[in-house]
């Protein structure tokens, strides 16, 4: 067994390569094992076995792609002796890549920090027991000082937050005064939205194929028609994103909620089970910052890549089981320009009158 070892729970089981390409996006080489797990156990979160054979195997590092409770992570430390990281260090670790300005960067530390505190509040208990003095024992002492630090921060943080929350708030108001309808972006990670955002208002922000390459909303206007209307670029959804993660980019979501229209993009690349799961996913947190309803257009993505008959395919899985208005479906390829202009009317044909 290699000496990363990631854990993947079964209820994922489905959406192995996803769960891999999140990994491998913070590990850049493929000598990792991986291997999947039901999962629970209240106090190590694998089972005995598990853990028995981890600690046989001497593997240095332990990624559980989902989230650890504090009582977990710390008896996992102790047993196996190792860097244990969960799907929320993953995914905060890959925010941190890309990373490119402030706000993002306050954004993911104040997310850090309250998914933290937990974890602190129980190396507090543990030390005031006596159990963590020496592998990771840094005192009673030691860990409430820390701990009323992280508090204070995340007050901090909060403050810069709102700050840049109004001064967005006055740029879109800003906008909205011009009379522009607003369109956002939005759908899971890589499924291709700041490629369609290029290719319909003539930029050329950063893309790539790596996950969270966007992290920032970007705003950009275009005519079509005789209409001008402003399209913004927002951060990729992917499933069970932690809550500590919403919370922190409300801000920067905020863009969707105030928005006259949304594109949902969808990779046609990707299997039934994982088209059906993207928009899940994406329905699941719209409605939790309060989009849910919104006038939207599907842009069914990279048909590109596929036949003919595997986009029909698509169209009537949607249509059947998903119960979608195929009226709002538009395939189309980001990548080669095919079928914009046709995604673009049928935006303003949804947009309020």
């Amino acid at each position: 067994m290699s000496k990363v070892v990631v854990a993947i729970p079964k209820k994922y089981s489905n959406f192995m390569d996803e769960e891999v390409s999140l990994v491998k996006a913070i590990y850049n080489h493929s000598d990792i094992d991986v291997i999947v797990v039901k999962g629970g156990n209240s106090k190590t979160y694998l089972s005995r076995d598990v853990v028995k054979k981890l600690k046989e195997s001497g593997a240095r590092e332990l990624v559980v792609m989902d989230l650890l409770k504090p009582r977990q992570y710390f008896n996992l430390l102790k047993e196996l002796r190792a860097n244990v990281l969960d799907r929320m260090h993953i995914i905060l670790e890959i925010f941190v890549q890309h990373a490119g300005s402030r706000e993002a960067q306050i954004q993911i530390e104040l997310a850090k920090l309250r998914y933290e505190l937990s974890i602190i509040k129980e190396a507090v208990r543990r030390a005031k027991m006596g159990e963590l003095h020496g592998y990771l024992g840094g005192g009673e002492y030691g860990y409430e000082k820390y701990y009323t630090m992280a508090v204070r921060r995340v007050a901090r943080l909060r403050r810069e937050i709102e700050h840049l929350r109004k001064l967005r708030e006055i740029r879109r108001r800003n906008r909205e005064k011009l009379g522009y309808p607003h369109v956002a972006i939005v759908g899971y990670t890589c499924a291709g939205k700041t490629t369609l955002f290029n290719y319909i208002t003539k930029n050329y922000k950063p893309v790539g194929p790596e996950p969270f390459t966007t992290l920032n909303p970007k705003a950009s206007s275009a005519c079509y028609n005789g209409v001008k209307l402003v399209f913004i670029d927002t951060v990729g959804f992917i499933r069970d994103l932690p809550p500590q993660l919403i919370e922190a980019f409300y801000a920067t979501l905020e863009e969707i909620v105030y928005s006259d229209a949304i594109i949902v993009t969808v990779d046609a690349s990707k299997r039934l089970s994982e088209v059906e799961a993207s928009i899940t996913s994406t329905n699941n947190l719209l409605e939790s910052i309060g989009a849910h309803g919104k006038r939207a257009v599907i842009a069914l993505n990279k048909i590109d890549l596929v036949t003919s008959n595997r986009v029909n395919e698509i169209l009537e899985f949607l249509g059947s089981k998903l119960k979608l208005d195929l009226n709002n479906v538009v395939p189309i390829s980001a990548a080669k320009g095919l079928n914009i202009g046709r995604l673009v009317e049928k935006v303003i044909e949804v947009l309020p009158k």
